[in-house]
């Protein structure tokens, strides 16, 4: 099972091209997160999050701290960075989805050695979601996740077949 390859104290990364099925891996991890009573949060830096979409998945909603962005990166970081430091949350992610490649590219190394150095020794995931892999050597896992078909009910879209594959793992990933 991949979610239990993200490792609790340590950056793990999700990445993927748009409309791959990321949101909706991300959305698993919050439901059975929050069925196992976790407190999750949320740092969404395009404003993307759709609270209906991942109620249907099974989030429990009453467990999430979401943090609708503005579309600055910087106080997308600043906003985790004050949720890792407070602690309490089984799951941080920190959305980057849809973030313009040359905002990512100016993006200090310093930041994720500062998240790694929070979240180390801790019970907490951090998991950043992008389009492309932008945590570098800080992120202990890295997963890719790969659209395999769109799911149709007749004329209705009903969802995204994806798989995981693991690119980076400095633990044994299991499955």
């Amino acid at each position: 099972d991949t979610m239990d390859s993200l490792p609790r104290g340590a950056i793990s990364e999700v990445f993927g091209v748009e409309s791959c099925g990321k949101i909706l891996y991300l959305n698993e991890l919050f439901a059975r997160e929050g069925a196992g009573k976790e407190f999750c949060a949320l740092v969404d830096s395009r404003g993307a999050f759709d609270p209906f979409s991942a109620a249907q998945a099974g989030v429990d909603l009453r467990r999430l701290l979401w943090v609708r962005g503005d579309r600055h990166i910087e106080h997308a970081f600043k906003a985790a960075d004050l949720i890792l430091h407070a602690g309490g949350f089984g799951v941080v992610i920190l959305d980057l989805c849809e973030v313009p490649a040359r905002e990512l590219n100016c993006i200090p190394l310093s930041y994720w050695y500062r998240f790694r150095l929070a979240v180390e020794n801790t019970p907490t995931r951090l998991i950043v979601a992008a389009d492309q892999p932008i945590v570098k050597s800080c992120a202990r896992v890295q997963l890719e996740v790969k659209r395999q078909r769109l799911v149709w009910r007749g004329p209705v879209f009903a969802g995204i077949d994806f798989e995981i594959a693991p690119r980076k793992a400095r633990l044994q990933l299991a499955g």
